[in-house]
């Protein structure tokens, strides 16, 4: 629900309000289990005939779905926002707005058929009572029972939820086998909580010096003003997701606000206008200066410049300092259980992927965790590794240094084509970002040395642990950091050209494409450039386009779509560059993406259309071992429908 209002009690004053209401509930059904290597010891009255204890790894799709990241999930949003305010004009050459924003979500995700840790290992353990000869679980009779589970990954927690006495086997095998009450006893609902909200007040004057002084291009125009911005954010995960004892991942609690002070600055200065060699020139500047409650002051400012000597070719520049404040969730976000599957860069299979200084590092690292031989350490597991991501409260402010360059081209001897191309570059310093926990590893020993923020985020095991695994990773942190640098260049290049073909109808030409010349990060200050570009994990390909040809004639439309990227790198450059030979050549490359579209429309009526249309017509597929690029991986499909105005 929307209501906008306004009264105008002069030319000098407006007032004006807006308010807004909105709910939106949604269903998500997610998959089944994947519990892996359940262990079912001998004797259980469950095991079929003749199968001694078995391990399992199970998704079960019956009734029960009893053991799953929720696939059942209720997300309920509610969103109010009210906007009251007053504008006018100051006189011919000035006007302004006062204003106050109030904004607020609250958000609801409830999980069904959720499940307790520590009551479905006791209900998997069932034995037979001696003395009833009933079908019970272990813990029932036995007070001291430990789950005896493999699945250290998960949390195998003693009895919490439920006594001695109170657990219902559970029976695995067979669809639909496990009981009603089994069931009832082993799954949860759980409700995490969270809610956004802001308050806005900005005041602002914009004009000319028109009363003032003139430029040979015109008046010089300005904005002058200031803001108070305040944001609040929580989220509160339930009791039982919080303390780690369901199958979804522990989840720590979100709470934060911060406030920013800001006054801005912006002028548009016309130059000159329509005198020889000068079609038109402009420059512009501006600047915003902010006072955050959480990082202190921040200071960004641009200056820029337009130059057309005719009217046909424009010449275009900016440069620019931008400054990002971290958000309330980077800053305050509570530790999270989470999963990740690690590569070990320190396996002797991986020691040659990595930079000179990876064997050096390993090499000390596991020497001084008590491996016997480092350099035939190898890491065999294949299950996923727990561990913790949240918020920095230390982070600092992202600071980027910009500057474009480009022209447009609107030649008067080709009406209707428009051409435009600009060159960007862009050096991002401090960069927030959240590395995954397989980039940790890697980053750890790929730096000069193991003295960095990556080291202190892994944990390993060591001889003190006495276990056999030394040196194995175990556990790891992950958390917005501000890392050393970002920096990216390219050119984009945007092209249209429409015309009139009489009666053969109208045709529009649209194309946009861009050249990636560089995407480079760097991890820690003094750490060697990783290079990006072209690699697919990093969605970079060199080349990327898209293209439109749109012909209409009265009341059928018809579009041609073309998409494409470039062919990209299945494993990282650095990885190609230390270990050529890392996989066939063949297989080095995932294939370009030539993707065809088609859609046409019919007007039957001012208020009635029909579409159709074919996504992928050719059914190109992804190639092979992938499915997670921009490839349709479910190919060639066809849609059809009708749209109808109301009004």
């Amino acid at each position: 629900m929307n209501a906008i209002a306004h009264y105008d009690v002069s030319p000098a004053l407006t007032l004006f309000a807006e308010g807004k209401y909105a709910r939106n509930k949604s269903f998500t059904l997610g998959q089944p289990s994947f519990d892996y290597y359940l262990l079912v010891e001998d004797g259980n009255p469950f095991l079929p005939a003749g199968l001694p204890r078995s391990r399992q790894w199970r998704r079960p799709g019956d009734a029960g779905q009893f053991r799953h990241r929720p696939t059942g999930e209720t997300i309920t949003r509610e969103t109010y926002r009210a906007v009251v305010g007053a504008r006018g004009e100051i006189n011919n050459h000035a006007s302004y707005e006062l204003s106050y924003v109030f904004g607020q979500s609250d958000i609801s995700n409830r999980y069904v058929n959720n499940t307790y840790n520590d009551r479905f290992f006791a209900a998997l353990d069932a034995v037979r009572d001696p003395a009833t000869g009933q079908i019970t679980c272990r813990v029932n009779l036995d007070p001291n029972w430990t789950p005896n589970q493999p699945y250290a990954s998960r949390s195998v927690v003693d009895p919490t939820t439920f006594r001695p006495g109170e657990c219902v086997p559970l029976n695995l095998f067979g669809d639909g086998a496990p009981s009603q009450a089994a069931l009832d006893f082993v799954r949860a609902t759980t409700t995490d909580r969270s809610r956004l909200r802001q308050h806005v007040v900005s005041g602002s004057v914009s004009g000319d010096f028109g009363q003032f002084f003139e430029l040979p291009g015109g008046a010089v125009n300005f904005v002058l003003g200031a803001e108070y911005r305040k944001e609040e954010s929580r989220f509160i995960p339930d009791a039982l997701a919080a303390q780690g004892l369901t199958f979804t991942n522990s989840l720590g609690r979100e709470e934060g606000q911060f406030d920013v002070k800001e006054g801005f600055a912006e002028l548009d200065v016309p130059v000159l206008r329509d005198v020889a060699f000068a079609h038109r020139l402009n420059l512009g500047a501006a600047i915003r200066f902010s006072d955050y409650s959480t990082i202190g002051n921040t200071t960004t400012w641009k200056v820029n410049g337009s130059y057309a000597p005719v009217r046909d070719i424009t010449f275009n520049g900016t440069y620019s300092k931008a400054v990002r404040a971290p958000n309330i969730g980077e800053l305050f976000s509570g530790q999270s259980q989470t999963f990740a599957f690690i590569t070990d860069p320190c396996d002797r299979a991986e020691i040659q992927n990595g930079t000179a200084t990876r064997a050096a590092n390993c090499q000390a690292l596991l020497t001084s965790l008590g491996v016997a031989n480092p350099s035939a350490y190898v890491d065999s597991r294949s299950a996923n590794i727990s561990g913790f991501s949240g918020g920095n409260a230390d982070l600092r402010e992202e600071e980027a240094t910009t500057w474009t360059a480009g022209a447009v081209l609107q030649p008067r001897f080709i009406p209707g084509l428009s051409l435009r191309a600009d060159w960007y570059d862009i050096n991002l310093r401090g960069a927030i970002n959240t590395v995954t926990a397989n980039e940790v590893a890697r980053l750890c020993v790929d730096q000069a040395t193991l003295d960095n923020v990556f080291c202190r985020s892994i944990t390993r095991t060591n001889v003190a642990t006495g276990t056999a695994a030394q040196g194995n990773i175990v556990s790891f942190t992950v958390a917005p950091q501000n890392v050393a640098r970002f920096s990216t260049a390219g050119l984009d290049v945007n092209m249209s050209y429409a015309f009139d073909a009489g009666s053969a109808g109208r045709f529009n030409l649209r194309l946009i494409g861009n050249y990636l010349d560089k995407l480079e990060f760097i991890g820690t200050p003094g750490a060697p450039v990783t290079d990006r570009r072209q690699e697919s994990a990093f969605r970079a390909p060199k080349y990327s386009a898209n293209a439109d040809l749109t012909w209409s004639l009265d009341n059928v439309t018809v579009n041609y779509g073309l998409n494409f990227l470039d062919k990209t790198l299945r494993y990282a450059n650095l990885t190609n560059q230390s270990n050529p030979d890392v996989v066939a050549s063949e297989y080095k490359y995932i294939k370009a993406m030539w993707q065809h579209d088609i859609y046409v429309s019919v007007d039957a009526t001012d208020r009635f259309q029909f579409y159709t249309g074919v996504n992928n017509v050719f059914g190109q597929k992804a190639d092979i071992a992938d499915t997670t690029y921009a490839q349709q991986i479910i190919g060639r499909y066809f849609f059809a429908g009708a749209r109808m105005k109301l009004n």
